[in-house]
């Protein structure tokens, strides 16, 4: 995935903050009004980011136990935030009757939003297409690699793909953010953007120091 998904989305990091504050603050106060039917950008959203969190949580567990690295504290962090994450949106999935796994890998639920596709999204959608799903995943054989690598090396490769990784999924929280029926799903979407836009500060700065 290019730069080119996240150019911008600084200016966008205080705004999904702002999201993730607010839609709290109204959850709590109403919370009558804070449940509503989900429409298919919230299913598609629970199904996707849950299966693209999946592989995060695979590659930090991979880090953790293959020895000794210098990136305990990040994997941790993002292990904790996304296990967390994947049980919110498996236990929406529940609630709503719908399927944890989405019956195809194509985003059309991408193109549900309340206004049509900028140049942006249309440009994400086809790299989704053409990469036959999400973009961003790592593969098997780059899992593979990680497993087998030690040290800086191994540290070094695991910057890199969850770096893709995080910029991969960027565009659909922040789409989610905007276009999601429930105040619940909205919420979390702003709140993975911003998490997400602050580990990829901190990456950068990791791979930058090696």
């Amino acid at each position: 995935m290019k730069v080119r998904y996240i150019a911008g989305a600084v200016l966008l990091l205080l705004v999904g903050a702002g999201l993730t504050e607010a839609g709290h603050r109204f959850a709590a106060a109403h919370p009558a009004q804070s449940i509503t039917t989900p429409g298919p950008v919230d299913i598609g959203f629970a199904q996707f980011m849950r299966g693209h969190h999946d592989q995060a949580v695979v590659m930090t567990r991979i880090l953790l136990d293959h020895g000794p690295t210098r990136l305990v504290g990040l994997a941790r962090s993002i292990q904790s935030a996304q296990l967390i994450e994947i049980g919110e949106m498996k236990g929406w999935l529940l609630l709503w009757g719908k399927p944890l796994l989405p019956a195809t890998a194509a985003m059309n639920w991408m193109l549900l939003g309340r206004t049509p596709p900028d140049a942006t999204l249309t440009r994400y959608l086809a790299d989704c297409n053409s990469a036959g799903g999400m973009p961003g995943l790592a593969t098997s054989d780059e899992l593979n690699q990680l497993r087998s690598l030690d040290g800086d090396q191994r540290d070094r490769l695991f910057l890199q793909l969850m770096t893709r990784h995080h910029q991969g999924a960027l565009p659909m929280a922040h789409f989610a953010a905007l276009n999601a029926e429930t105040l619940a799903v909205r919420a979390l979407a702003a709140q993975i953007e911003v998490q997400q836009m602050e580990e990829l500060g901190a990456m950068a700065l990791l791979a930058r120091g090696q």
